[in-house]
């Protein structure tokens, strides 16, 4: 398909021309790609679902496009919005799984006046939750070390471990929630 000015081939994807179609993806998939790329980490594979996504609002709201500004930075607006959404529910994904084992030590603490001693502070939750974290599997313990103790970022655990951020988020996030039932556990008794 020869090169298309930005206002003929919105024309031609409104009128629902396949090859308009193809084109508009393959002339912005690649850009779109590598600025969802430069936001999210060049491992996420999330990079590529938000290109994706992009490109799916886009043409959703193809028929309010004015023109104000070209088609690729109207792309990239959509993509940096999505890109920033996918990094702020990370982090409220992250900031819940810890509030939760803060709340649960401190129900069971709570709930169990007699069988743990009321003068027990935070020292002794923060030895229990160590000693069970002690008691964890090897991948699990290094990568709660890795993040907890050592303050690295999701990036840099995922170049440690040479594996995408989106698997070091899950496997952190399944991690905490197995740490999260042993001291669930170990508070009960």
């Amino acid at each position: 398909m020869p090169l298309l000015e930005d206002r003929e081939l919105v024309e031609k994807i409104l009128a629902k021309d396949e090859q308009a179609y193809r084109y508009f993806y393959e002339t912005y998939r690649d850009r779109i790609y590598k600025a969802c790329v430069y936001l999210l980490g060049y491992r996420d594979p999330d990079a590529e679902d938000v290109t994706q996504e992009v490109f799916l609002a886009a043409l959703k709201r193809l028929p309010q496009f004015e023109f104000r500004s070209g088609l690729y930075h109207w792309l990239y607006r959509i993509a940096m919005y999505l890109c920033y959404e996918r990094i702020r529910k990370r982090r409220r994904l992250v900031a819940s799984l810890e509030e939760d084992m803060e709340k649960a030590a401190g129900s069971l603490a709570a709930a169990r006046p007699d069988q743990v001693n009321q003068a027990m502070d935070r020292q002794r939750a923060l030895e229990v939750v160590e000693e069970q974290r002690e008691k964890m599997g090897d991948p699990c313990k290094g990568l709660l070390d890795l993040r907890e103790k050592q303050r690295k970022s999701y990036a840099q655990i995922a170049d440690t471990l040479k594996v995408p951020i989106g698997t070091v988020m899950s496997r952190l996030a399944r991690c905490k929630e197995a740490l999260k039932q042993l001291v669930m556990k170990a508070l009960k008794k």
